[in-house]
């Protein structure tokens, strides 16, 4: 045998024999903690005087990709801030795809029982005044069937109307609690109240197709594709004002009012832009360069970042509260609109060659993880210390856990560090990020002690721990004396009352 072979089974055989009597002697503790985060933590164990958290955070969130299966050609997707739910128009199927934030699709809305019969929906709206009769309904128009059709918070048709011409887009208006149509074989913005069916011919605009509300005073933005011009009337019918944007193409337009900048933004596909507008006086603020062909406009409460879809690009220009363009944000793959969840900020885009709407929200995730039984074997130490034997460190990835503090805090609160370097302890079995730390020996953990470490990104660390554990009910004497001369008070004695 040589004596290079002798030596490692040499090696081996004493190794066996130092866990034999380890295991022999000693009690085995166990913990593992995994770092289920991007970025480097601090962690602490033990420390149960204090209640130290494993970690500060302990609960992170992260952003995650949610899918929902919808029906053919998704059309356009809103969201419903009054049940918390996002519309899906399927404009081929003749439904509406209902879903929430978790992708879960909870309602399928059949517009048409009759199969002959076609709706085709294009718009659709969700009326936001709480005072209203169909406050959280929404409105859908469709194109063959020429229909107006009301839907309730039961996914109900409440009701339906019929329109002479097909109509292009639709929007609400909160301050008259009427719903708006364009009609651009007519010229014709219609007007629909929520107290009754009758249809009027509101304003006469040639070459109208989009439209936008301002949700606080009722003005209505209509550009038309004549000369380009966005018009804005109140809610007399008297226009207000115009914007003027020079092109020769025609363009798709679309609107978001911003109920807390007061502004007014409408994007513009051809010009690649939005202008933005005081919503009061008309006024232009600015004029910001997005994507190619913006389509859509929400406002994101969660990062209060104005996002604006980019159709060609298939991405998001984000505009902040100073009106200026922060960075271009890439999601997934969308058609000609999303949504954005007014309560936890989850972004809604809908796919139609795939028959899916994409969400993208944040989830709540543990950042560090412990094993179960980790709590309870801290409380036991708490009261019945350990005195450490030998320690084992194994690590799950090539980046090693360098510096293990040990923090003993006293009762008057003065605190005593002890580093130990895990760095030197290199296992001498010669595979593995394993570290036999011999200098823990006699280190004791009770509740004013505590170990502090660094773990690494998406690390596992397990620590195993040989130790024997003092007793404390063992340091009390076997008996104790009788206590003497004690009887049960009968009172105040008489000397210690005064006569008055």
């Amino acid at each position: 045998m040589s004596k290079q072979l002798y030596n490692w089974y040499d090696r081996n055989e004493r190794l066996r024999s130092f866990y034999k009597e380890l295991l022999e002697e000693n009690q085995v503790a166990q913990i593992t903690v995994t770092n289920c985060s991007a970025q480097q933590r601090e962690i602490t164990l033990w420390g149960a005087n204090k209640c130290a958290p494993i970690a500060d955070p302990l609960y992170g969130s992260e952003q995650v990709k949610l899918e929902a299966d919808v029906d053919r050609d998704s059309y356009e997707v809103i969201y419903n801030p009054v049940n918390d739910l996002f519309y899906v128009i399927n404009y081929r199927d003749d439904t509406i795809t209902v879903v929430d934030d978790q992708a879960q699709v909870v309602q399928t809305i059949a517009l048409h029982t009759d199969v002959i019969l076609t709706v085709n929906p294009i718009s659709m709206v969700v009326n936001t005044n709480p005072n209203s009769a169909e406050y959280g309904c929404v409105a859908i128009v469709g194109t063959s069937g020429k229909e107006f059709i009301v839907v309730d918070l039961t996914f109900t048709v409440l009701r339906r109307i019929q329109l002479v011409n097909e109509p292009y887009d639709l929007g609400y208006d909160p301050v008259l609690d009427c719903y708006y149509i364009s009609e651009p074989f007519r010229n014709l913005i219609l007007k629909i109240t929520t107290l009754d069916d009758q249809i009027i011919e509101h304003l006469t605009i040639e070459g109208l197709r989009n439209i936008g509300i301002n949700t606080d005073n009722g003005d209505l933005y209509v550009h038309n594709v004549v000369n380009n011009d966005v018009e804005v009337y109140n809610t007399a019918g008297n226009k207000r004002g115009w914007f003027e944007r020079v092109t020769t193409n025609e363009n798709h337009v679309s609107f978001y009012y911003h109920p807390i900048s007061k502004y007014m933004y409408i994007g513009y596909d051809t010009l690649n832009s939005v202008l933005v507008a005081d919503g009061q006086t008309l006024a232009v603020q600015t004029t910001l360069n997005t994507g190619s062909s913006p389509i859509d406009i929400h406002y994101n409460p969660q990062d209060t970042y104005i996002y604006v879809a980019n159709q060609t690009d298939q991405d998001f220009t984000r505009i902040d509260e100073d009106l200026q363009v922060v960075d271009t944000l890439a999601i997934v793959a969308f058609d000609r609109s999303f949504a954005i969840s007014s309560k936890n900020g989850a972004i809604a885009l809908n796919n139609s060659t795939l028959q899916q709407l994409f969400i993208y929200t944040r989830v709540s995730k543990l950042l560090v993880k412990v094993n179960q039984d980790y709590e309870q074997i801290r409380q036991d130490f708490k009261y019945n210390p350990m005195i450490i034997t030998h320690m084992k460190v194994v690590a799950s990835t090539n980046q090693r856990i360098n510096t293990l503090q040990i923090i003993e805090t006293s009762i008057s609160g003065k605190q005593l560090c002890e580093p130990i370097s895990l760095g030197g302890y290199h296992s001498p079995q010669g595979f593995g990020n394993v570290s036999e730390v011999f200098e823990m020996e006699g280190q004791i953990v009770d509740g004013r002690v505590c170990w502090r470490f660094k773990i690494n990104p998406d690390q596992q660390v397990t620590f195993l721990i040989y130790y024997k554990q003092l007793e404390m009910y063992n340091f009390l004497p076997e008996k104790s004396s009788v206590s003497t001369g004690v009887a049960q008070s009968k009172g105040i004695p008489k000397a210690w009352k005064k006569e008055h």
